[in-house]
C-alpha cells in the first residue's frame, strides 16, 4: 500500500515520506489533543498520531477511568510510538479544558452523541445531543482561538443539512457552522457512515440476520451506502494538521464502493453461510418498533442492564437518505487526493470487516 504526500523535513527540503520519523516530529513540536479519543473514531484519531509519532493529550471522562477508557490507546503511544498524556476532563469545565489546550497546538473533536441520554436510565452522559453535537463543538472552537491554537478539525457527517429530517444531521450542520464562525480556520471532515470491528451499524444488520433469520430493512433495503473504515478517516484528520490548503475548508470522504442494504446483507450471507431472507416492511410500520426499542425495560436496565438503543427514530429517518459522499457536486470540497491518499489504498469492507 503506497501511501505518499510531499512535506518538509527539519532541513526545509522535500520529502516523499508521508510519516515523519521520530526525531522530525519531537523536533518540529508536534502536539495535538484528541477530544472524545476514547469512542468509536477518536481512538483511531489518537492511534493515527501515535503512529506519526506526535505527542498527545488524550483527555477522557473521569467516570469512564483510565482502565475502561483511555488504556486500549495507551498501548500504542507507550515506548516506540510517540508519546501520550491521559487526562481527565468535563465539557462544561471550563478552567479544565483550557489548562489542556495550553499545552497543545493542535486540536481534533470526535466528540458526538446519536441518543439522547435522557431516554434511558443511568446515562453515562450529563448532556443531550444539542449540548454535545452543537454548543461543545462551539466552545471547543470559540477556546481554542482564544489560546492561539494553530489547527482545529472537526469530525462531521455526510449528508448534514439544517433542513434535513434526521435531528443528528441537522445538528451536525449547526456545529459546522458554529466551528467555522469561532474558528475560521478550521477543517471539517465530513465521513460517511464508518465501519470497524465494533462498529454500531453494520455489524447491527449481521447480528439481526444471524439471530432472527429474517431481517427487516427499512426502505426497502434501496439506501446506498458508501462505508469507510474509520482508520482511513483518522489518517485524513491526522494528515489534515500538516497540509496548508486544507485550512477553513471541509472534506466529504467516503468509502471505495457503493451498494445497497439488500447488496450488503446478500453478501454477508454468502459470506457467513447463511440464507439471505429480507421484508421490507413500510416506514409507518417501522415508527412504533424504534420506538418501542427506545423505552423498552431491556433499555432502562432490566436483566441486562442499561443499553443504548442502536436502532431508534433518528436512525429510522437517516434509511431514507443516501449515504453518500459526493465532493465533486462542489470544486470547494475536499476528496481523499487533497490529503494524498489515493482512493486505490482505502480499505474495503471485505478487507476489514470479516477479520
Amino acid at each position: 500500500m503506497s501511501r505518499r504526500i510531499f512535506t518538509r523535513n527539519n532541513n526545509g527540503e522535500l520529502s516523499n515520506n508521508w510519516k515523519h520519523s521520530g526525531a522530525e516530529a519531537t523536533a518540529m513540536n508536534i502536539t495535538m489533543s484528541v477530544f472524545g479519543c476514547t469512542g468509536f473514531v477518536g481512538r483511531y484519531v489518537a492511534g493515527a498520531g501515535a503512529f506519526h509519532k506526535y505527542t498527545q493529550i488524550c483527555p477522557y471522562r473521569h467516570r469512564s477511568g483510565v482502565n475502561g477508557s483511555v488504556r486500549p490507546v495507551r498501548h500504542l503511544c507507550d515506548g516506540t510510538q510517540g508519546q501520550m498524556f491521559p487526562t481527565d476532563y468535563e465539557m462544561d469545565k471550563e478552567f479544565v479544558v483550557k489548562a489542556i489546550l495550553e499545552k497543545v497546538e493542535n486540536v481534533f473533536n470526535c466528540c458526538g452523541m446519536w441518543q439522547e441520554p435522557a431516554k434511558y436510565e443511568h446515562s453515562n452522559s450529563w448532556f443531550d445531543t444539542e449540548a454535545v453535537n452543537v454548543e461543545w463543538p462551539r466552545l471547543l472552537a470559540r477556546w481554542s482561538r482564544e489560546l492561539g491554537i494553530n489547527r482545529f478539525v472537526h469530525l462531521s457527517m455526510v449528508g448534514a443539512d439544517v433542513n434535513s429530517p434526521s435531528k443528528i444531521l441537522r445538528q451536525k450542520a449547526l456545529a459546522e457552522q458554529a466551528v467555522l464562525e469561532e474558528f475560521p480556520r478550521a477543517t471539517i471532515i465530513r465521513s460517511t457512515d464508518m465501519f470497524s470491528e465494533d462498529d454500531w451499524t453494520y455489524t447491527r444488520y449481521l447480528k439481526a440476520q444471524r439471530y432472527w433469520k429474517v431481517t427487516p430493512v427499512p426502505n426497502n433495503g434501496n439506501r446506498i451506502h458508501q462505508c469507510v473504515f474509520a482508520g482511513d478517516i483518522a489518517e485524513a484528520m491526522v494528515r489534515a494538521i500538516r497540509i496548508d490548503h486544507t485550512e477553513g475548508r471541509i472534506a466529504e470522504l467516503g468509502g471505495p464502493v457503493r451498494f445497497t442494504t439488500n447488496d450488503l446483507l446478500r453478501w454477508c450471507a454468502e459470506v457467513n453461510s447463511l440464507y439471505h431472507y429480507t421484508v421490507g416492511l413500510p416506514k409507518w410500520m417501522w415508527k412504533p418498533m424504534v420506538y418501542c426499542n427506545e423505552r423498552s425495560f431491556f433499555r432502562k436496565g432490566a436483566i441486562i442492564g442499561p443499553r443504548i438503543p442502536h436502532w431508534n427514530r433518528d436512525w429510522l429517518e437517516r434509511q431514507y437518505i443516501d449515504n453518500v459522499a459526493m465532493p465533486e457536486r462542489d470544486p470547494e470540497l475536499l476528496d481523499w487526493e487533497d490529503f494524498g491518499i489515493c482512493r486505490d489504498d482505502l480499505f474495503r469492507l471485505e478487507e476489514k470487516f470479516f477479520l
